[in-house]
C-alpha cells in the first residue's frame, strides 16, 4: 500500500499514454486501417514512431515511483479529447467522408476557345516528370495496374491525343452512377497524395451503351480508350471521358486507394 501511495502520477499518465499510442499505430499498421488516412510510404516512420514511443515508456519505468511533492496533471487532459475521437475513427466514418465528397452538383458548360481546365491535384502534381506509357508485346492495351495508376493518370491528363486510338485497361470503381440525370456516370479510384485530407478522384466519364447497368461501387476490369474532355463538369473538375468500354466483373482490391508512388 505504501508502494502504491509513491506512485509518481505524472509519470503513469506519461507512460500510458505513449504505450496506448504505440499500440494504437501499430494494429493500425498491421490491419491496414491506418492507411485509410495516410499514405502507406509512411509506414516505416510510423512503426519507427511506435517503437520509440515503447522504448520512451520502458525507460520511464524507473521514474515511476520517484513521487513528486505535486503532481502537474492538468496538461494530461489537453490529449483527452484527440485520443476520445480515435475510438470514433472506423470505416464506416471514411466510407461516410467518401460518399460527401464525392457527391456534388454536375454543371454543363460551353467549352471557350483557348480556356483550360486544370484542377487543384493537377497543380500539386504538375512537377512530376511525365512518362510515355507503351503497349507490351502480345497486348493491344496497355495495361496500368494499381501501382503506376495515379503517376500515369496525372502523367497523361493533360494530353491524351497522344494516345488517340490507344486502349487502356485498368481496375475501376464506379465512383457515382446519379449524375446530370443520368447522362453520365463517373469510373475511376480515389487516388491518395499524402493522407486523407487530400483524397480526390482520379477517375473518368461514362457515358457508353451500359450506363444504367452501372451502381455505386461496383469494381470492373475496365478496357476503353480515353479522350479530352471539353463539356462536362464533375465536383467542378473536367474529368476526361473514357469510351469504346468493355467491362469485366471484379472484385473489390484489398486497398481501394491509388497512390504516387
Amino acid at each position: 500500500m505504501n508502494r502504491m501511495n509513491r506512485i509518481n502520477l505524472e509519470i503513469l499518465i506519461q507512460i500510458l499514454i505513449e504505450l496506448f499510442l504505440s499500440a494504437l499505430i501499430l494494429v493500425g499498421l498491421q490491419n491496414g486501417r491506418l492507411n485509410l488516412f495516410v499514405h502507406p510510404k509512411f509506414n516505416t516512420i510510423l512503426a519507427i514512431s511506435a517503437i520509440i514511443l515503447l522504448a520512451i515508456a520502458v525507460f520511464s519505468v524507473s521514474k515511476l515511483f520517484k513521487p513528486r511533492h505535486m503532481n502537474n496533471l492538468c496538461r494530461y487532459f489537453i490529449v483527452i479529447i484527440p485520443l476520445m475521437m480515435v475510438f470514433y475513427m472506423s470505416k464506416d466514418l471514411v466510407v461516410a467522408m467518401l460518399s460527401t465528397s464525392q457527391s456534388s452538383s454536375v454543371i454543363k458548360t460551353e467549352s471557350k476557345a483557348g480556356s483550360t481546365s486544370v484542377s487543384s491535384g493537377i497543380n500539386r502534381t504538375e512537377k512530376i516528370k511525365r512518362t510515355i506509357y507503351k503497349k507490351e508485346r502480345g497486348k493491344d492495351y496497355i495495361d496500368i495496374t494499381d501501382v503506376k495508376y495515379m503517376k500515369w493518370y496525372y502523367d497523361s491528363i493533360l494530353d491524351w491525343k497522344r494516345y488517340k486510338g490507344t486502349k487502356f485497361r485498368l481496375l475501376c470503381c464506379v465512383l457515382d452512377d446519379k449524375q446530370n440525370n443520368g447522362d453520365f456516370a463517373v469510373i475511376g479510384r480515389m487516388g491518395m497524395l499524402c493522407c486523407m485530407a487530400d483524397l480526390q478522384t482520379c477517375g473518368f466519364i461514362y457515358e457508353g451503351k451500359d450506363l444504367h447497368n452501372l451502381k455505386r461501387g461496383q469494381w470492373y476490369i475496365v478496357e476503353g480508350e480515353i479522350k479530352e474532355n471539353n463539356y462536362r463538369e464533375y465536383n467542378y473538375e473536367r474529368l476526361p471521358i473514357i469510351f469504346n468500354v468493355k467491362f469485366t466483373k471484379a472484385d473489390e482490391p484489398k486497398d481501394k486507394f491509388v497512390y504516387i508512388q
